[in-house]
């Protein structure tokens, strides 16, 4: 795995002096990184002035990380540096153009912004160490006043006595929520699940989104809001509604694969009925279930919900002639209909293989779904997934997004897909925001 070679690769070594061992020194694309964001951020004079040879000492810092790495911030605050794995290493090698790209491209991205991967050898030792450079998610001139790791699982989820870091239930135990106006709100969760898209397509879990409130006191609120004429700070944060706080978020620790490792875990939460809440699951369950909890949990939510773009209206009628999920010969179907990484779902009716739902739905639309496709699938609820592997696979359908951007779509008693028999009957209309 460390053997994979990065798009670049700049050595130096020093030799042995004054009874210290030879070291190795490896950097790794600083080309990339230097321009990752036109070199606002993460320039190598903005590196070299936080961590160069005539910076002040970086200092050890405290985490709540599990992973048993080292972590430094530099004086200034400004940039941290990680101790991570070979294999972490590698995986950023392989994700660094993409992830270029896609901070070029989305500028209000929240995934951490990185600034060097470099690794140490000291070959008379044994020793050989890869780390990371990043900028910090939080603005050094001010104070955090609240910090909180936020994944979107539930289960074991809280702080530890000590701790100064919140987690998920520490989140939702303090009722907090960001307050922000309607199409601030929509831009962060569409840019939230494009950022998800991402991760999602390298196969990584077990990610945070980071955040970190500064309350504005009256006194300091023409200095701190100086340089916020809207909502997003051009330096990083975006202030409240009410412009007495600002929210400092970032996606940050996901250069972590679902490995075998991980699936075992996540069998083994399957078994203790903990499949859907732990933190360890796929990276396709990981990516959908994080940003639900972002839009429904981590951000203050209208009655109206709606993305970048609009809404859809899901009129979900019924279905006729649905297959049997069940030995005995019938089904207790639901309906679950999804675009990008968000979904919802209808209730389950019972023992019926000619269900009528009669029930609406709505799902977000953000710009970026223009060229994707409503998926309507039809499952067959399992009580016990543990023991019976999961809910049955019923039959879909799917519905071009542009085509519903035209016109309402109107489906009666149209054939699913990928079964034998069953027919599903709906209509999907689109409700532009505001």
């Amino acid at each position: 795995l460390c053997a994979a070679l990065p798009v670049a690769q700049r050595r130096f070594v020093v030799g042995e002096a004054r009874g210290l061992p030879s070291v190795c020194f490896k950097s790794y694309s600083m080309d990339m990184f230097a321009s990752l964001d036109k070199g606002t951020m993460c320039s190598a004079g903005e590196v070299l002035q936080s961590l160069g040879y005539d910076a002040v000492e970086c200092k050890s810092l405290s985490t709540n990380s599990k992973s048993g790495e080292f972590f430094f911030i530099s004086d200034d605050k400004r940039f941290l540096v990680k101790t991570i794995s070979c294999g972490e290493s590698a995986l950023l090698q392989k994700i660094l153009a993409s992830y270029q790209d896609h901070i070029l491209r989305w500028p209000h991205s929240l995934i951490v912004r990185f600034a060097g991967l470099c690794q140490v050898d000291v070959p008379s030792a044994g020793l050989s160490q890869h780390f990371i450079v990043m900028r910090s998610v939080f603005d050094q001139r001010y104070e955090i006043h609240e910090i909180y790791d936020l994944k979107g699982s539930l289960h074991h989820r809280r702080k530890k006595e000590g701790e100064s870091i919140g987690k998920d239930e520490d989140w939702i135990a303090a009722n907090e929520k960001l307050q922000l106006p309607a199409t601030c709100r929509r831009e962060l969760c569409a840019m939230h699940e494009l950022d998800a898209g991402l991760l999602l397509r390298f196969g990584v879990m077990d990610y945070s989104l980071l955040v970190g409130v500064h309350r504005v006191e009256a006194p300091a609120s023409k200095p701190v809001l100086e340089d916020s004429s809207g909502f997003w700070r051009p330096c990083g944060g975006i202030v409240s509604q009410d412009r007495r706080s600002i929210y400092f978020l970032g996606l940050i620790d996901f250069l972590i694969d679902f490995s075998l490792m991980k699936q075992g875990e996540h069998f083994l939460r399957v078994v203790q009925g903990h499949g859907e809440t732990a933190s360890c699951v796929s990276p396709d369950a990981y990516a959908t279930r994080q940003v639900r909890f972002v839009r429904e949990r981590v951000v203050a939510s209208p009655a109206d919900d709606m993305g970048s773009a609009g809404r859809l209206r899901l009129e979900i009628s019924a279905a006729e002639n649905l297959i049997a999920g069940d030995w005995i010969g019938t089904s207790d179907p639901y309906v679950e209909v999804t675009l990008g990484l968000f979904s919802r779902r209808t209730h389950t009716v019972m023992k019926d293989r000619n269900p009528r739902w009669n029930c609406t739905l709505f799902l977000p639309v953000n710009e970026a779904h223009a060229d994707a496709e409503v998926d309507c699938s039809v499952w067959d609820w399992d009580a016990n997934p543990a023991l019976q592997g999961g809910d049955d696979f019923l039959g879909s359908l799917k519905v071009p997004v542009a085509q519903i951007l035209s016109s309402p779509v109107q489906l009666r008693g149209h054939k699913l897909s990928g079964v034998s028999h069953g027919t599903l009957s709906l209509r999907i209309s689109f409700e532009v925001a505001p």
